[in-house]
């Protein structure tokens, strides 16, 4: 006996996939805040200290198998000052800081194309919720700078981030500077022109994702807890439930090299406003 097909199901059934496996590399205009997404396919990683990196911190551990089981669309760049004062003049919000404690220029005292910064955790959330997305989990941020590599970063690091050796007028060792003059090193840097860069300038990651790694930290939505890798699970993890502080990735143009890796996990109270902070936001779009 023949089997009865039944196009309008056959249909639906494509149409779900379609939507389910957008295309790798794919990117998309948020008419909301005009900034450009990347789609992030749904996968497995190993999140956690990499195999190649011997400057891991206790809460880099344990290693473990994460799936990420729904894809989404991440800002291929850290929100940018002109993306934040298009959000702030649409809602009444204030101006961001125009200067750090240094007299550096910030926000939009600077280039409408570096990334916004002195924005809190709840900066950040509201920004992302107007734009119609959210903050990504520590998981979804991890999994999607690896992008695909296992190493503590997606590409030889000078070429790819700005940090303290490399964003300002003259190249330093940002970590010999820490190391042996750590009370005037904020001074140093500003003494020698390091800031925050315009985005783009260095080359993205596999999946098209610029400044995954250096020139500003960036907030994403999970509460810290120093052993939360050992009882996370396996599926989507979304961080501890409660807690006092957040989660920063990345590392910006302050750091030295040992924290501008793909692992590394910053904590800093939720309210805290500094230099180095900025964020991109995640989700879905039509």
């Amino acid at each position: 006996m023949m089997t009865k097909r039944i196009p309008g199901l056959i249909g639906l059934c494509l149409l779900a996939s379609l939507l389910i496996a957008q295309p790798a590399g794919q990117t998309k205009i948020n008419p909301k805040d005009s900034q450009s997404y990347a789609w992030i396919a749904p996968g497995k990683f190993t999140m956690g200290c990499s195999p190649d990196d011997h400057q891991c911190a206790p809460d880099e551990s344990p290693v473990h198998s994460v799936e990420i089981t729904r894809g989404f669309w991440m800002g291929q760049t850290p929100v940018t000052v002109a993306a934040w004062r298009r959000y702030r003049v649409a809602t009444g919000k204030p101006a961001l800081p125009a200067i750090d404690e240094f007299g550096r220029k910030l926000n939009e005292a600077a280039s409408q194309e570096q990334p916004a910064v002195e924005v809190t955790w709840e900066d950040a959330k509201d920004y992302c919720s107007w734009a119609s997305m959210r903050l990504p989990s520590e998981a979804e941020w991890e999994y999607a700078a690896r992008a695909g590599t296992t190493q503590a970063s997606y590409a030889w690091l000078p070429n790819v981030a700005w940090y303290a050796d490399n964003s300002g007028k003259k190249p330093i060792d940002g970590a010999d500077l820490f190391r042996f003059d750590s009370a005037s090193y904020e001074k140093r840097l500003f003494g020698n022109g390091n800031g925050p860069k315009d985005v783009k300038l260095k080359p993205p990651n596999a999946w098209g994702l610029y400044d995954m790694l250096g020139n500003v930290w960036e907030w994403v939505a999970d509460y810290y807890r120093d052993d939360y890798y050992s009882s996370s699970p396996a599926q989507n993890p979304a961080g501890p439930p409660t807690g006092t502080q957040r989660v920063l990735r990345g590392g910006a143009w302050n750091s030295v090299q040992n924290n501008v890796r793909v692992s590394y996990r910053l904590t800093n109270p939720p309210g805290d406003r500094v230099d180095d902070f900025g964020f991109r936001c995640a989700g879905d779009l039509p």
